[in-house]
């Protein structure tokens, strides 16, 4: 059954059933007023028809008695003109001067009418009827004895007819029936009445009384019914029809919602609760409408930022680029106003440096913050992601750093490494350019990024790598962790980026390094060699190069072995590193000969350079270990100098110079150093 059926029917139960209940109990109440009123009418009438009876005889016995007495004072004629008055006055029909025994027989005076013959009833007896013919007449008898001793018997009458039973009817306003001895009953009225009852008077009277017709009423009281029964009908479908036709209507909207259409709008009728329900409904699909807007344009700038990350990823090996592109879609992927990303330093490992900061928060320079201090230290020393709300500079119970943002909301999310990456070795040297004319110092942009300044890879052994943060969320309220785990996949490319950048820079180290001395390579040597040859011409700048080899090597080798050899090249290496700048070049050219590039140094330099390299070798043995345990030998080196600009303009031409200032070095008893002619 439909809810609008349940309604109609449950309507219709609670407003026809008092209805029907009321109707038989109003039809109920009408029969018995109905019954009560022709019973009241049966009774009073019966009362009338009694009371009258007795007022007609009492007149009869009145006017006998009346007649006798002025007979009786021996004034006959006085008596006649009193019975005269009587009948004229209709208070008698007629006065019989007679005995009533012989009422039959003409004995006396008749005054009035004639007295009729047939069975009259005594009013003095007031006896039940009797008589074996039928009633005529009601009478009284008043017998008198004069003075000379006559006795008289005066009768006074009134005929039992029609027109005494109709005046009896009028009286009692019912129909009266004379059950006497005659053979057809004498009636006033209709023997079709309602009600019939007999009367205890000395008369044997019916007295018939109009019945109450309660049938009409009936009809109406149903007519009444129906009616109220077909209104019922029509409001309880006028009102199942305003109740469900809004449900029905929410009910198809809804369906429409559960297939994607948001767009779908109820029509609101009224104010009622429907109403209320209705408006609600389509606040609610505006809201969601807006919500899945907000959330597919957040979805579309999710998929640029992503596919900005991926391009960024597979295009380059920027790490600062890198980290930019990470903190710029993490930002915007949690609806933070700033955030960074701090690394470990290379040169402290307990000491986090900003690499990628966005938003003003009033921190211009880079920041810096030593692991476990302030807030953001204290998340990485803990390597737990924390968020939450920062009140008067305090997160939790941890103080913010002066080197921190004074921001209102957080979150971090701590990094790390998955394998541990070397530090580059410490003989190594980043090739180096100088701006013409100033002698200033700046990174070959030919090289990955920034080595400069993340001069190798930190050792992380699994540790924490660094930390990814955004502060102040859009629109004031608090980061969710939902926003944690978020930042946990951002922070996880952070850190596979990080790791790749440095992986490739010391795959590419070792490439170009040497792996005994950990010197840059022959390759590297050639490669810097023509670059600095390129400058040197464009800047007329001189670089001096110089060729260092190992004197009486051979004979080391042949003596101790290749091991013990390898030593001395090792502890060589770290020697000339020693004595060199930052941006001079050390190159393993092979064998036990070595190169120095020095970029700005003439022929002067370089030999002030030869000279302190050849005094560093020769200030104390070289300590070695062999199979007979350890031993220290005395090493000298002899050393060629050649200049670019000077004696060749190209790097083929000045390592040929280098080498020949070296045979000439090697020529004039070794341990010294020579320039090139």
């Amino acid at each position: 059954m439909s809810l609008r059926s349940r309604l109609t029917t449950a309507f219709l139960v609670v407003v026809l059933g008092p209805v029907l209940v009321g109707a038989v109990f109003v039809a109920a109440v009408m029969s018995h007023l109905a019954d009560s009123r022709g019973e009241a009418l049966a009774n009073s009438a019966v009362t009338m028809v009694d009371s009258t009876l007795g007022t007609i005889c009492e007149r009869i016995q009145a006017s006998a008695a009346a007649v006798a007495l002025n007979y009786r004072n021996g004034d006959q004629e006085n008596a006649v003109e009193m019975a005269q008055l009587l009948v004229d006055r209709a208070v008698v029909d007629g006065v019989v001067f007679s005995s009533l025994a012989s009422a039959s027989t003409d004995t006396g005076t008749d005054i009035g009418a004639e007295a009729p013959t047939g069975s009259w009833v005594d009013c003095g007896e007031a006896a039940a009827y009797e008589h074996s013919g039928p009633i005529v007449a009601l009478g009284a008898q008043a017998e008198v004895q004069t003075a000379d001793g006559t006795k008289a018997v005066f009768s006074a009458f009134r005929e039992v007819d029609q027109e005494f039973l109709a005046r009896l009817a009028r009286v009692a306003d019912a129909d009266v029936i004379l059950q006497d001895a005659r053979p057809t009953p004498l009636e006033v009225g209709s023997a079709d009445a309602g009600r019939w009852d007999f009367t205890d008077s000395f008369l044997p009277l019916s007295i018939g009384t109009v019945a109450t017709d309660v049938i009409p009423m009936y009809w109406t009281l149903a007519a009444m019914v129906a009616a109220s029964a077909i209104c019922a009908v029509g409001l309880a479908a006028w009102l199942a029809r305003s109740t469900t036709r809004p449900l029905a209507e929410l009910s198809a909207a809804a369906e429409r919602v559960a297939r994607g259409d948001l767009n779908v709008r109820v029509p609101v009728h009224g104010r009622d609760e429907v109403a209320q329900l209705a408006f609600a409904f389509n606040r609610m699909t505006a809201q969601t409408q807006s919500y899945v807007n907000a959330l597919t344009a957040s979805r579309d700038q999710m998929r640029g930022q992503l596919g900005r990350l991926g391009q960024t990823l597979t295009a380059t090996l920027d790490l600062d680029r890198i980290l930019e592109v990470i903190l710029d879609t993490a930002m915007v992927t949690a609806g933070a106003e700033a955030g960074a990303i701090m690394l470990v330093d290379v040169d402290d490992a307990d000491q986090l440096r900003e690499r990628a900061g966005e938003g003003d928060l009033g921190i211009t320079e880079p920041a810096t913050i030593r692991i476990g201090e302030g807030i953001v230290g204290a998340i990485a020393a803990s390597g737990v992601p924390a968020h939450g709300r920062i009140v008067d500079g305090r997160f939790e119970d941890r103080l913010r750093a002066a080197t921190e943002p004074n921001a209102s909301t957080i979150v971090a999310v701590p990094f790390s490494g998955r394998q541990p990456v070397e530090h580059e070795h410490s003989t190594g040297r980043q090739p180096v350019e100088h701006d013409h004319g100033t002698g200033r110092q700046s990174t070959d942009p030919e090289r990955t990024g920034r080595e400069s300044e993340y001069g190798g890879a930190p050792r992380t052994d699994g540790g924490v790598l660094g930390v990814l943060v955004l502060y102040n969320r859009i629109g004031g309220g608090e980061f969710e962790s939902g926003d944690v785990d978020t930042l946990k996949t951002f922070a996880g490319q952070a850190s596979v980026a990080v790791e790749n950048v440095l992986l490739h820079r010391h795959a590419e180290r070792l490439s170009l390094t040497d792996p005994l001395t950990g010197l840059w390579n022959y390759r590297f040597m050639q490669t810097s060699l023509r670059r600095e040859a390129e400058r040197s011409r464009r800047y007329q700048r001189p670089s001096a190069l110089l060729a260092i080899d190992l004197d009486r090597f051979k004979t080391v080798n042949d003596t101790y072995g290749h091991p013990v050899g390898d030593q001395v090249l090792t502890e060589l290496a770290r020697r000339i590193t020693a004595q060199i700048r930052e941006v001079d070049l050390a190159f393993r050219h092979g064998g036990e000969e070595f190169m120095v590039l020095l970029p700005e140094t003439d022929a002067s330099g370089a030999a002030v350079v030869a000279e302190r390299l050849g005094r560093a070798v020769n200030a104390r043995k070289f300590k070695v270990n062999d199979a007979s345990g350890g031993r220290e030998l005395n090493i000298t080196v002899s050393i060629g100098i050649a200049v670019l600009g000077e004696h060749s303009e190209t790097a083929t031409g000045v390592l040929a110079a280098a080498d020949e200032a070296l045979y000439a070095a090697k020529a004039a008893g070794r341990d010294t150093w020579r320039v090139a002619a």
